[in-house]
């Protein structure tokens, strides 16, 4: 009888134990019970906003006001098809990328900002951006070959290209004529005797360039016809640029001067983006572009513009649908059309686009494998493009800008 009241001690002990454990498994199977990952770096950045909220975005832009009204209207569409609140800033063009720079390193940066491609690989090496990708549901659409060196760093894509504006030399055929030349010189040479010849009549002022001192695209051209680039850029040219300076029109590439003087004769050639021939040029004036030659990067010649997203971006999951948009196929013929900024999309080039088959070059020129940046491309364009600046308008004599532009000491 003992035995028997001890076993239904024991039977009810264990049944208490077991009540007691059973909350304990219950909670084992719950998910919310793992610690949550803690993010390694800005790439790992959690989701922000709160569920349930009309979001609204913070856009800072630098476009012509014409640009800025087209993407005002297909940001708007985007905004109807959404319900997100789309709030878009235009900073003067020529002022646009010194103001977003000191807006990213002091911390007070909209949702998206508008940068110069070439200027991602830095700002995002330097913690100031968040990686797109991270934040896309599904991929974006490809763009040009040649563009990708630019957006990525660490595995990583740091911004979203919107268009493209090669530089072109643009000449009076009349007036380089009465200079001895058919066209555009083709080498270091033959820029020399062009430069003589402007010698020879020191009392009528004339020019023999035109180029931008805000990006280095435009001297670029000018490397390009020599048969060389910016990147290997010989002494000799360096030489030649600081022998030529003071017969330099160094000014804006929205100066519309420029056109004028080409027409009077007072001025031999000038880098211009495509952009703006199509806007300014006409049948007495000729364009040259850049021409394919071995090993000579024709991409050096192209400005570029992207969008990213700041470090401190507060909807960075609704910033790149935004930017999905903006930035689709369909959006960028509407682009194309209305801004003649040619699309940065590689399906536009491959595909019988009427605007971009009356361009000066074919198709295949954007598409070219050699147009390709190699490995650390854009660590060492920083480094040259800012010399070639500084060689331009005489911040930097021949000598010291070839001390400058020599590969860093390992």
């Amino acid at each position: 009888m003992l035995k028997r009241k001890n076993y239904w001690l024991l039977f009810a002990v264990l049944l208490l134990a077991l009540t007691s454990l059973s909350p304990s498994m219950e909670l084992n199977t719950d998910h919310g019970s793992y610690q949550p990952r803690q993010p390694l770096d800005q790439s790992e950045r959690p989701p922000s906003g709160v569920a349930g909220e009309i979001e609204s975005l913070q856009i800072r832009v630098s476009l012509s006001a014409e640009e800025f009204s087209v993407l005002e209207q297909i940001s708007k569409e985007y905004a109807l098809s959404s319900g997100v609140s789309v709030i878009l800033k235009n900073v003067e063009a020529e002022d646009g990328g010194a103001q977003v720079r000191d807006e990213l390193t002091i911390g007070t940066s909209p949702d998206i900002v508008m940068l110069d491609g070439h200027s991602i690989y830095d700002l995002a090496t330097r913690g100031y951006l968040l990686p797109v990708d991270i934040y896309q549901s599904v991929p974006g659409s490809t763009p040009l070959t040649m563009l990708i060196p630019q957006m990525q760093w660490n595995g990583y894509n740091w911004g979203v290209p919107l268009d493209i504006d090669p530089y072109v030399l643009v000449y009076s055929p009349e007036r380089l004529a009465g200079m001895g030349f058919a066209e555009v010189p083709a080498s270091l040479e033959q820029w020399n005797m062009l430069l003589g010849r402007l010698k020879e009549d020191p009392e009528k002022k004339r020019y023999l360039l035109a180029m931008d001192t805000q990006n280095p695209y435009g001297y670029a051209a000018v490397l390009h016809s020599m048969g060389s680039s910016l990147r290997s850029a010989s002494l000799e040219q360096a030489q030649w640029t600081e022998a030529a300076r003071s017969y330099l029109y160094l000014t804006s590439r929205f100066n519309k001067e420029i056109w004028e003087l080409l027409q009077d004769g007072k001025l031999a050639v000038a880098a211009v983006p495509l952009s703006e021939w199509e806007k300014h040029g006409n049948s007495t004036l000729a364009v040259q572009m850049p021409k394919k030659q071995e090993g000579i990067p024709s991409y050096e010649v192209i400005h570029s513009r992207f969008f990213a997203l700041p470090a401190q971006s507060g909807s960075p999951e609704a910033a790149v649908k935004w930017l999905a948009y903006v930035t689709s196929s369909k959006a960028q013929l509407e682009w194309l059309e209305n801004t003649d900024r040619l699309p940065a999309l590689d399906e536009l080039y491959r595909s019988a686009q009427p605007k971009i088959g009356k361009l000066p070059m074919e198709a295949g020129w954007f598409l070219a494998e050699d147009n390709t940046p190699g490995p650390g491309s854009e660590a060492e364009w920083s480094r040259k493009a800012e010399a070639a600046l500084g060689l331009l308008t005489g911040k930097l004599n021949a000598a010291a800008y070839e001390a400058v532009v020599q590969p860093p000491l390992e």
